[in-house]
């Protein structure tokens, strides 16, 4: 029997990387994948066991503990680790649709002390706190999956950083919009150290200033606003970008791939920190990504 609340995985549209400096940023939550926390009866999950007792021993030297919006119960937690407690999950782990997200997310539904009304905390501290719990598990963390986990409907990271919820549905755009799977995993923190050394050469910072984050927050400005022809140029614009300077980013021959489905008008970016995982394709009809597909000998998991 299921014991907890089950939390989504999430699609982060735009914002990889941008928004931990001056972009913006927008989530969805995704429904395909989700996960919950569950006692491991059989004691067959034994991975995750141990792998929530490492972050419960991270809590409890108290450097990032001491520093929560919302107190945890590290008794409660410790008991239920003694009783077995995992998260069980589908959502794939390293493929950037969140999967730690929505353990942090778990993990604060059942062990912070915060009321269940939504008037009763604010999402910047939610934030905050996701930042400095998710951090355990890459390095460095916006806090912005679990939130997305957590609250369970679309996010807008503004200008200010203020995180705030927002009324869009990616249905109603008329877009297609599909996943592409790499095959392999991909770690984000490894990645994530990569980009933050790239701002030690000048004509990184420039172009990332100059050609990224207006690329990056056009493509949102645009979608939220519904202006698809607009949206296409700046998503153009955003996809170059990322071939030119998130090199590493792309595995194997997916560089050569995303490159020639822009002749097909198939526009096809990272989704989340890269080196694997899922890539997050757009096309402007459910016909023209179906035909590129095809020709391509390409499985795709359809998101709209």
């Amino acid at each position: 029997m299921e014991y907890g609340t089950h939390f989504n995985s999430k699609l982060l549209l735009f914002g990889e990387y941008g928004l931990m400096y001056d972009a913006m940023a927008l989530t969805i939550p995704f429904d395909r994948f989700s996960g919950c926390l569950d006692f491991d009866i059989d004691r067959s999950h034994l991975e995750s066991s141990a792998e929530i007792f490492k972050f419960y021993k991270h809590l409890e030297k108290g450097e990032s503990f001491q520093k929560l919006n919302y107190a945890f119960d590290l008794n409660h937690l410790k008991a239920d680790l003694d009783k077995g407690i995992y998260f069980n999950s589908s959502i794939p782990q390293q493929y950037g649709v969140g999967s730690s997200g929505a353990l942090v997310a778990a993990l604060f539904d059942r062990y912070a002390t915060h009321s269940n009304s939504e008037n009763e905390f604010l999402p910047e501290l939610l934030k905050a706190d996701f930042a400095l719990l998710e951090s355990y598990f890459h390095g460095k963390s916006s806090g912005l999956d679990p939130l997305i986990s957590f609250l369970n409907q679309p996010i807008l990271i503004d200008l200010k950083k203020i995180p705030q919820k927002v009324d869009f549905e990616l249905l109603q755009t008329d877009l297609s919009v599909a996943l592409i799977d790499t095959q392999t995993t991909g770690a984000t923190g490894p990645l994530v150290q990569h980009f933050i050394d790239q701002f030690n050469f000048p004509e990184f910072e420039m172009a990332f200033e100059q050609h990224f984050i207006p690329s990056n927050n056009g493509c949102i400005r645009s979608l939220l606003s519904g202006k698809k022809a607009e949206f296409f140029i700046f998503l153009e614009q955003l996809v170059h970008f990322e071939l030119m300077h998130f090199r590493r980013m792309f595995t194997g021959n997916y560089r050569a791939l995303i490159s020639e489905a822009l002749n097909e008008q198939v526009f096809i970016k990272l989704l989340g920190s890269g080196g694997g995982g899922f890539l997050l394709a757009f096309a402007e009809s459910e016909n023209i990504m179906k035909r590129w597909a095809e020709k391509n000998d390409m499985k795709l998991l359809v998101v709209v």
